[in-house]
C-alpha cells in the first residue's frame, strides 16, 4: 500500500518529477497542517486508502484479479479528501477536481472513490451517480464499480448488482450512472457525484444542477475527473482557471480540492523526461514503449501532435489544427496518375455556391489509391478572382487542372455532361454527395442513371475519413496525380476536433478552398462504407460468390 506521507516528503523533496501545480497542491497539504480553524484527521484518510486497498482490478492482462496497490499521487489523493475535516467533523473538501492525462487510472479511482463513499462513508441511504455528457461515457466508471463488486466477496454480500444499478439493502444506498438529461437530478439526494471526462461538457448545466441537489447533504463529494480538451471556452476550463487560482494563492477556497498533472510552461513536449509530469502512472498503466509510439505519430503529424499534446500530456490545446504538412503532401503528389479507364473507383460531388470551385473527383483502388478531381470553375470568376486573391486560377485553368465555364455562375448542364461522359470511361460504384447542398444537378444525375449517396457534413460522417486519408498520406498509400490545385487546397485546411476527439474539416476556419479536400474524404468515407458492408456480409455469410 502507498504510502501518502512519504509521496508528500518526495514531492517537496523533488525525488519525484512533478509539475508545479500538483507541487502547489502538496505544499497547500502541508502549509494547511499548521491551521488551527480546520483539522486533519489521519486515521480517516488512511481508512479510505485501506478499503481502496482491498479492491482488485477488473481490466487488463497485467491488472485484472489483482489489489488495486494505488501510487502515491493517487493515496494523496484520497489521503487529503478523506483527512482533512471541519472543526465540527464534517467533510472539508465538497468538490475536488483532478485532470491527468489519458490511461492514468481515472475511472478505476473514480470508481473505487464511488464505492466508498456509497457503503463506507458512515452515510445511511448514501446515492453516488456517475455523471458525463452521455449514458455510454457516465457507465465507464458505473460498470468499473459494478465488476469490482462482482470480484469482490465481501463487496458482494452488502451490495447487489443489478445492470444499471448498483444497491446495498443493508444501508439504503445506491450507485448509478446518469447522463447529460438536465431533469436527471429530480427526487433525486445525491451523496457523491462523479463528473466524468468535464471537457467534453459543452454547458455547466449538469454539473449546476447536480450541485444544487447536494444541498440536502451534510458532506456530500463533487469529483471532477478529466483529461484536458480543446475547448478553452467550455464550462471546464473555466473551472480549471479557478483550480490554479486556487493553488496559486490568488482566490481562496477551503471547500475545493485541486490537483492537475501536466506540463510546466516551457517544457518541451518532445522530451521524455517531463512525460512523467502528465502520467503519474509512467510505467505502469501507461507504457512507455506505447507514449513512444504515439510521439512517433504525433512529430509526423499536426493532428497526431495535437491528439498527443491534449491526451497523452494533458495540455489544453486549440480546437482547430493546420494538417497534413506540404512536404508529406508532395510526396503523394510526385507523378503522373496511370491510365485508370475502365477501373472501379467511388466518387463524390461537392457542389459549391454558384460562383465558387465545384469538384467531381474519382477515386481508385489498385496496387495503391489515386485521386483524380475534376474541378470547374465560372470564367468570369476565374479572372476577377486571380487577380484580386492572388491565385492561379486563370493558370491552372491553361494547364487543364481546372473546367472553366460560360458565364458568371457555375454551369449545371456542362458539369452534367461532364459527368456522364466521365462514366462511361469509369465503373463508378456510386457518388457521394453532401445532403444539405444538393441541387437539382442531383435529380437530374439520378435521372441519368447514376447511383448517388447523401454524405454527412458532421463528425460522425467526416471523421472517420478525414482520420484514414491522413493515414494513406503519411503511408505514402495514395497519389494525386502532380495536381497543384490540390496541393494548394491541402494548405488551406484546417482540421476542428470535438470533445471525443472527431476530426473533420472546417470550412469556416480554412484560409481559402478545400473543396477538393472535401471531396476526397468524401469519395474515401463511400469506399471505406462499402468495405464495410462487404466484411459485415461476409463473416455472416449473407453474400455468397
Amino acid at each position: 500500500m502507498a504510502d501518502p506521507k512519504q509521496y508528500i516528503v518526495d514531492v517537496m523533496d523533488g525525488k519525484v518529477t512533478v509539475c508545479k501545480y500538483v507541487r502547489l497542491a502538496v505544499e497547500r497539504h502541508v502549509r494547511d497542517l499548521k491551521r488551527d480553524d480546520i483539522v486533519f484527521e489521519e486515521k480517516s484518510g488512511y481508512r479510505a486508502i485501506e478499503f481502496i486497498s482491498l479492491l482488485k482490478h477488473t481490466k487488463g492482462r497485467n491488472f485484472a484479479g489483482l489489489q488495486f496497490e494505488l501510487a502515491g499521487w493517487q493515496a494523496f489523493i484520497i489521503y487529503c479528501l478523506f483527512g482533512w475535516k471541519n472543526l465540527d467533523g464534517s467533510r472539508r473538501f465538497r468538490l475536488s477536481y483532478t485532470e491527468v492525462a489519458k490511461k492514468n487510472g481515472k475511472s478505476t479511482l473514480a470508481a473505487s472513490i464511488g464505492l466508498y463513499m456509497m457503503v463506507a462513508d458512515g452515510e445511511p441511504g448514501s446515492e453516488v451517480y456517475s455523471c458525463a455528457t452521455t449514458r455510454d461515457q457516465a457507465k465507464i466508471v458505473f460498470n468499473e464499480a459494478r465488476n469490482m463488486v462482482k470480484a469482490s466477496p465481501e463487496l458482494s454480500r452488502v451490495i447487489t448488482v443489478y445492470t444499471h444499478n448498483l444497491h446495498s439493502e443493508k444501508t439504503l444506498s445506491k450507485f448509478e450512472a446518469i447522463s447529460n438529461d438536465y431533469n436527471s437530478f429530480e427526487g433525486k439526494n445525491p451523496y457523491c457525484g462523479i463528473v466524468d471526462e468535464y471537457h467534453a461538457h459543452s454547458d455547466d448545466l449538469l454539473f449546476t444542477n447536480l450541485k444544487a441537489a447536494t444541498v440536502a447533504r451534510h458532506q456530500s463529494l463533487i469529483w471532477i475527473i478529466t483529461t484536458a480538451g480543446y475547448n478553452k471556452e467550455g464550462p471546464c476550463y473555466q473551472f480549471r482557471k479557478m483550480c490554479v487560482d486556487v493553488l496559486e494563492g490568488r482566490l481562496d477556497d477551503d471547500n475545493l480540492f485541486a490537483i492537475i498533472f501536466t506540463l510546466d510552461d516551457g517544457d518541451n513536449w518532445h522530451d521524455p523526461a517531463v512525460w512523467v509530469k502528465s502520467n503519474p502512472n509512467l510505467g505502469v498503466s501507461v507504457l512507455e514503449s506505447a507514449l513512444t509510439g504515439e510521439f512517433q505519430q504525433a512529430i509526423n503529424s499536426t493532428t497526431a501532435e495535437v491528439g498527443f499534446r491534449t491526451k497523452n500530456l494533458n495540455v489544453w490545446t486549440d480546437q482547430s489544427a493546420v494538417w497534413i504538412p506540404d512536404h508529406r503532401w508532395q510526396e503523394c503528389n510526385a507523378i503522373p496518375l496511370p491510365d485508370l479507364k475502365g477501373k472501379e473507383c467511388w466518387a463524390s460531388l461537392d457542389l459549391s455556391a454558384t460562383v465558387d470551385i465545384t469538384v467531381f473527383g474519382l477515386l481508385f483502388r489498385t496496387d495503391k489509391f489515386y485521386w483524380y478531381p475534376v474541378m470547374f470553375l465560372p470564367g468570369m470568376t476565374a479572372t476577377e478572382r486571380s487577380r484580386k486573391d492572388h491565385v492561379n486560377y486563370d493558370k491552372w485553368i491553361r494547364e487543364g487542372w481546372i473546367y472553366e465555364t460560360d458565364g458568371d455562375v457555375v454551369d449545371y448542364n456542362f458539369l452534367r455532361a461532364k459527368i456522364n461522359e466521365l462514366a462511361k470511361d469509369y465503373k463508378i460504384k456510386s457518388i457521394q454527395y453532401d445532403r444539405w447542398n444538393s441541387s437539382q444537378l442531383v435529380n437530374d444525375l439520378k435521372a441519368d442513371g447514376a447511383y448517388l449517396v447523401p454524405f454527412g457534413q458532421g463528425y460522425q460522417s467526416m471523421s472517420t475519413p478525414t482520420k484514414e486519408l491522413e493515414k494513406l498520406v503519411l503511408n505514402h498509400e495514395i497519389e494525386m496525380g502532380g495536381n497543384p490545385v490540390m496541393r494548394w487546397m491541402n494548405s488551406n485546411v484546417e482540421i476542428r476536433r470535438d470533445p471525443a476527439d472527431n476530426i473533420k474539416i472546417d470550412k469556416s476556419r480554412s484560409s481559402e478552398k478545400v473543396d477538393g479536400m472535401v471531396a476526397l474524404v468524401m469519395a474515401l468515407g463511400g469506399y471505406l462504407t462499402d468495405q464495410d458492408k462487404g466484411s459485415v456480409y461476409d463473416k455472416r455469410g449473407i453474400i455468397h460468390l
